[in-house]
């Protein structure tokens, strides 16, 4: 029975140094496992350092970029103002062209209605043919400024 104790203790010491051995291997595996994770948590460390700074600039630009398309913004506001100023003086100046021609087309209707023998006087002759002149050039440069539609505005 010694004997048999005796191959006990060894088969037991035996199976201890195969267990130490795989604890070893295993330690010494998760151990270089770690020391990969360190390094590259390392170099993830300066690359976000990196990043941060190229990100910090990018939101530098872009806050310059938005202070200039504000001011840009701010000039056109004025452009589009003065724009906006001549199109309303063409516009009068427009309706100011068409109430003289209006009058004067009803001028000149009133006097081709006027009896026989009342005739005008030479002055009044010449102011309605200048007049009827006038509004027939006027008639010609509309219809050369809208050439493709053939209406006059």
């Amino acid at each position: 029975m010694e004997m048999l104790i005796q191959i006990s203790a060894i088969i037991v010491a035996v199976a201890f140094v195969f267990l130490v051995f795989y604890l070893i291997q295993t330690l010494k595996s998760l151990k270089h496992s770690l020391d990969e994770i360190t390094s590259t948590m390392g170099q993830m460390k300066n690359e976000v350092t990196q990043i941060s700074s190229e990100v910090q600039d990018v939101i530098l630009n872009t806050n310059e970029m938005a202070i200039d398309v504000r001011v840009k913004l701010a000039k056109l506001n004025h452009l589009f103002g003065s724009v906006n100023d001549v199109g309303q003086v063409i516009h009068e100046l427009t309706t100011s062209v068409k109430q003289s021609a209006t009058s004067l087309i009803s001028a000149v209707k009133q006097t081709s209605i006027m009896k026989e023998g009342a005739k005008p006087s030479p002055k009044w002759q010449a102011i309605i043919q200048g007049a009827a002149i006038s509004f027939d050039m006027w008639q010609k440069m509309k219809t050369k400024k809208s050439p493709h539609t053939g209406v006059m505005k």
